[in-house]
């Protein structure tokens, strides 16, 4: 019965030392939502450049002038999205995994012309993108369009 109690005891007091303890962690928003990443994409057509992720709370993913619908698995750290609706020029399909809480991100995709994406990349400070620059004229690099290469 003595032995019982001091279990008891012992309990009643691992949980309010775990509950104060509680108390004083700020807390965390997992996964995604609400967050921006700067990233870096490799495609298998041998491209690499940098893109900015923005997971809207609202399941909306906005990257390089696309829209996609994301979903986040049930404990946080995976997610997929889809553009849509589907964009006349391709498709793009992208799913990741966040760690390091949430600071680190990356994962692969695929768009409709059969390119293959490799990124990973880093939790930007804000939580929206940096404003992106129009495809223009002006924006040439070398002799060199800069179309959207999610789209190529």
């Amino acid at each position: 019965m003595s032995v019982q109690m001091i279990q008891s005891k012992c309990g009643l007091v691992l949980t309010c030392l775990l509950g104060q303890i509680m108390l004083f962690v700020a807390p965390v928003q997992a996964g995604v939502q609400g967050k921006s990443y700067n990233v870096n994409v490799n495609s298998s057509r041998g491209d690499s450049f940098t893109a900015c992720f923005q997971f809207n709370t609202n399941g909306v993913l906005r990257f390089s002038g696309q829209n996609a619908t994301y979903n986040v698995s049930a404990d946080q750290t995976s997610w997929q999205a889809v553009t849509n609706p589907p964009s006349p020029v391709a498709t793009i399909s992208l799913n990741g995994v966040v760690e390091q809480a949430d600071s680190v991100i990356s994962g692969t995709g695929m768009n409709s012309n059969n390119t293959n994406f490799t990124f990973n990349g880093t939790l930007l400070s804000q939580s929206t993108c940096p404003a992106e620059l129009p495809i223009s004229p002006g924006n040439l690099q070398f002799g060199v369009n800069r179309e959207n290469p999610f789209l190529q």
